[in-house]
């Protein structure tokens, strides 16, 4: 086997999360707790297989899994059998060979790398003993002879071909996800693969989800299965709506099987209940008067972050007091450099031009220097460049129709110029009332499972306060 192929074979089954030891002890572990409630591993594996099983990733490991099934059961038919001997002679070979293209720690650290134990490495090694192997016999050639790696596919996809290929998909009432011939992958396994296959943060997001669910809805002892339904409707049809204000030719519907999910599967997933429940917390909680007294109560807190916006854009220059190789100029240099480019801006199309040409900011520059709405306390925006706005706004700046530069100003890093080209007022209840509500369901989201709350108890080694 080359080296390359063998090392393709690493990336493309090794799982990047640790192996679940726990569930060599029990049947049905726990993996996640936080703030009073567990997350079982089969609750788990039916969200991955819900979130996962038809997505791109998914759809590689089932066919990982089947290929490797199929190969063993061709293995028996042909009474081939790989040794450990054989597995340790190419462990060796592909670890010289490692050593000798400049990777010194050879094959066990790329091993360790990726999370896979040996055991682990030392069975698709094995699988990738048998199929040269079979290969071989299939087409005539001798013990010795050289075999690509395109002529295995080839003649595996062939073998696949001729036994037939089922997938039944879910919900798998049989239990089994693949079957080609006698060769049959489970749901069960499918799913610990795919589980595996996870980074860990979409293993963590699915642990969280899976507890908040549980935490909100515990807040209402009272909700009715048919009340929950409707809240989940409703989830559903906002959901639908801001779909198909962003994509009107594309159905929601065929997002969602683009995606490889559907509307069931939806109606499952935590995260959309997650939402459903924290509106219906929210208006069960404090109904439309509520909502008021709690805007009234706190005004400067919504206004500050929803209110009255400059529409801003911004060029930066890397400066500091002092000139090194990494600080091209002092602050009093850039802001000089600044004034002049403030001097030579008509309109937001100059200003633009000028971030195109000049600006240091990566990530501000690729929207040609559009900050977007800045309100008085908007938590995305520097504060620097909020204080310069309102500041210049409350002294009675005007926003002329060609905009207006603001600036120079310092950060940390360097000195800025703004433009602002438009400026909104603070809207009305209508648009307020739903900023209101979106606020209550995050302060309900934090309060139900704090940051630290959760430890994941799957894999060898826990790990708490991932949220």
């Amino acid at each position: 086997m080359l080296l390359s192929s063998a090392l393709s074979l690493l990336l493309a089954l090794a799982p990047p999360t640790a192996p679940a030891a726990a569930t060599v002890f029990q049947a049905d572990p726990v993996v996640a707790r936080g703030a009073g409630f567990e997350v079982r591993l089969s609750e788990l594996d039916d969200l991955v297989l819900d979130r996962f099983a038809a997505s791109e990733k998914g759809r590689d490991v089932l066919e990982l899994l089947t290929r490797s099934r199929v190969l063993d059961s061709l293995a028996r038919e042909a009474g081939l059998r790989v040794g450990d001997r054989d597995v340790a002679e190419l462990w060796r070979t592909l670890d010289a060979q490692l050593r000798a293209s400049g990777e010194l720690k050879g094959l066990d650290a790329q091993i360790e790398e990726r999370g896979v134990t040996q055991d682990e490495f030392r069975e698709l090694l094995r699988l990738s003993i048998v199929q040269e192997r079979l290969t071989r016999r299939a087409l005539g050639l001798k013990e010795d002879d050289p075999v690509t790696e395109s002529q295995q596919e080839v003649w595996l996809d062939q073998e696949l071909s001729a036994r037939g290929l089922e997938r039944p998909g879910p919900p798998w009432a049989e239990g089994i996800a693949a079957r080609s011939g006698d060769a049959v992958v489970t749901k069960a396994e499918f799913a610990e693969t795919l589980r595996r296959r996870l980074s860990p943060e979409e293993l963590q997001e699915a642990c969280w989800h899976l507890l908040l669910e549980r935490a909100i809805e515990a807040r209402m002892p009272d909700l009715a299965p048919a009340e929950l339904e409707r809240a989940i409707d409703e989830e559903i049809a906002r959901r639908r709506a801001q779909h198909e204000a962003s994509y009107p030719a594309l159905s929601f519907e065929q997002r969602l099987a683009a995606a490889g999910r559907n509307l069931e599967s939806l109606r499952r997933d935590p995260a959309v209940r997650i939402a459903a429940l924290s509106h219906l917390w929210v208006d069960r909680t404090y109904g439309e008067e509520g909502l008021r007294k709690t805007y009234e109560d706190d005004r400067a807190f919504f206004e500050g972050r929803f209110g009255k916006a400059a529409h801003t854009s911004a060029l930066f220059l890397v400066a500091g007091r002092f000139r090194n190789d990494l600080v091209p100029r002092t602050f009093d240099e850039a802001d000089a450099q600044l004034r002049k480019m403030a001097n030579r801006a008509g309109d937001l199309a100059d200003f633009q031009a000028l971030v195109d040409r000049f600006s240091e900011e990566p990530k501000s520059k690729e929207r040609h220097g559009e900050l977007g709405w800045v309100t008085r306390d908007n938590p995305k925006i520097l504060p620097p460049i909020r204080e310069a706005v309102f500041d210049f706004l409350d002294a009675g700046g005007t926003v002329p129709t060609q905009g207006v530069a603001v600036g120079p100003l310092r950060t940390e890093s360097g000195s800025v110029l703004l433009w602002l080209d438009a400026l909104r007022p603070s809207p009305g209840w209508e648009t307020m009332r739903e900023h209101v509500h979106a606020e209550l369901r995050r302060r309900l989201v934090v309060d139900a499972m704090p940051t630290g709350a959760m430890e994941i108890l799957i894999g060898n080694e826990q790990k708490e306060g991932a949220r």
